[in-house]
């Protein structure tokens, strides 16, 4: 469809996987570690099926995001997925493995489409402007996502 955008992003952080899941897996952490990105995060309850949560965030673009997301699927420490509702509908998910020396290695797959009526107009123009926003938000995970779980994990 025309305003579907799928994604792939894949790194290895040097952290245990216990840690970068649990951090995943609990979207309200994610305005402590996730920055600027996220601006904030609803829920009330602990990552499990089921569990939803709302979510403000932005990119480097001047707009900001609104969703809903509920866990679908859930298997700690490996992997979990989500469905996601609002200025975009899809899904996520994130599968994380054993990359050796103590890290792990992180796979997130996001599939959405541009719900939200500006991003729909836009898109056939502007999808390269859009992509380059998703792919700065991914970064600014890449960046932050490591540090949080070593020190959940208690690790410097």
């Amino acid at each position: 469809m025309a305003n579907e955008y799928v994604f792939l992003h894949e790194w290895d952080a040097d952290a245990p996987q216990e840690a970068v899941f649990e951090a995943l897996a609990d979207a309200r952490t994610y305005p402590a570690w996730w920055k600027p990105v996220y601006i904030d995060v609803e829920g009330d309850c602990e990552p499990s099926l089921g569990c939803e949560t709302k979510q403000h965030f932005k990119g480097k673009l001047p707009y900001t995001l609104r969703t809903t997301s509920e866990i679908v699927a859930y298997s700690p420490p490996h992997s979990f997925s989500v469905k996601v509702v609002g200025d975009l509908t899809g899904t996520g998910v994130w599968t994380l493995s054993p990359a050796g020396d103590g890290k792990v290695h992180i796979r997130f797959d996001w599939t959405v489409f541009a719900d939200r009526w500006f991003l729909k107009l836009l898109t056939p123009i502007a999808r390269p402007l859009f992509r380059y926003n998703h792919d700065w938000s991914a970064e600014r995970c890449r960046e932050g996502l490591e540090p949080y779980a070593r020190a959940q994990a208690g690790l410097s």
